[in-house]
């Protein structure tokens, strides 16, 4: 496929999540949605719909050893949130004359991108079987990054070790349910006959978990949507925001791609779902972070909206020129 033709198709894929995005900041303005509501949305997503694709994703998918060699998923995507913190360090000299709050939600922003149920659509797209299952193992090493590199940032250096707490979410326990649960098959191989009740329940409750996890992309970009239909942008203006759209969406993946293309041995797969991570906008769950933090929220939403507008044409760039 030649470089006009994926950037083509990528542009249009993502022009269509951003529709989705667009029905739920229209669901918000018209009062369809309000906080309540989307945050119980947002649980029910987080706690109950994605944890359930993923599990069905693994255990009908994957193969213990299978999922071991997928470790470059996880390690990649930890080293895209230290390269990032790296490059905020490296200019954060664009931030200072600003308030701490502003510089520390800077460099937060230059560490992290949004790793999850942004890129999920794109990666069903190309790899519908498959895809969502490493894209989740790919979440244990951002989970990680975030709660280590992305906590130092937001909070000019310092780090609880009750952060790690945070990392027991219901996505990170499914991924260890499923584990679990491919390690007894291997361990204990049972066989059962064709069309009998314990082979056909199986197949139910992973229908089930399949069923439950397509609801996940629609109503995530809802949820997404929703919360951009109330964000406080009065900081679109500030030249700092210029500087890290142009670090976040352009400087930044353009040192981390070649460094992880160098350090990691990625297959087709596992190529396709690093680099789009790397070359995503800020993450929405920035915002909340921010006022849990005492970061410039006003900065982060601000910055959450030019990226993530900004992507539909850096996002195919990117992955077209990358292959």
């Amino acid at each position: 496929m030649s470089f006009t033709q994926q950037f083509s198709v990528i542009f249009v894929r993502l022009f269509a999540i951003c529709l989705m995005l667009a029905a739920g900041y229209y669901a918000r303005r018209r009062d369809f949605l309000n906080d309540d509501s989307t945050r119980r949305m947002s649980m029910l997503v987080t706690n109950l719909l994605y944890p359930a694709a993923i599990f069905a994703s693994l255990v009908s998918k994957f193969t213990l050893r299978g999922i071991a060699a997928e470790w470059v998923l996880p390690v990649g995507a930890f080293l895209i949130i230290v390269i990032g913190y790296c490059c905020g360090l490296l200019f954060g000299f664009l931030s200072r004359g600003y308030e701490s709050a502003t510089r520390r939600m800077f460099h937060f922003q230059c560490s992290l991108t949004n790793y999850v149920f942004l890129p999920l659509p794109l990666v069903l797209v190309f790899w519908p079987e498959t895809g969502l299952g490493k894209l989740a193992l790919s979440s244990i090493g951002s989970e990680i990054g975030v709660w280590t590199f992305g906590i130092l940032a937001l909070t000019g250096a310092s780090f609880r070790l009750g952060d790690l707490k945070k990392l027991l979410s219901a996505p990170m326990l499914a991924i260890l349910l499923s584990i679990i649960v491919l390690a007894f098959r291997e361990a204990v191989p049972l066989t059962f006959a064709e069309g009998s009740l314990w082979l056909e329940s199986w197949r139910a409750l992973i229908s089930v978990g399949e069923t439950l996890g397509a609801a996940t992309v629609p109503l995530a970009m809802i949820i997404a949507g929703s919360r951009m239909a109330t964000l406080r942008i009065r900081n679109l203006s500030q030249p700092l925001q210029f500087w890290l759209l142009l670090l976040r969406l352009i400087v930044i993946p353009a040192i981390t791609a070649p460094l992880l293309l160098w350090m990691l041995p990625l297959g087709p797969e596992s190529r396709f779902i690093i680099l789009l991570i790397a070359v995503m906008p800020c993450s929405v769950a920035s915002v909340a972070l921010s006022e849990i933090y005492h970061a410039d929220t006003d900065f982060a939403a601000a910055s959450v909206l030019l990226t993530t507008v900004a992507c539909i044409l850096t996002v195919p760039f990117w992955m077209a020129a990358l292959g």
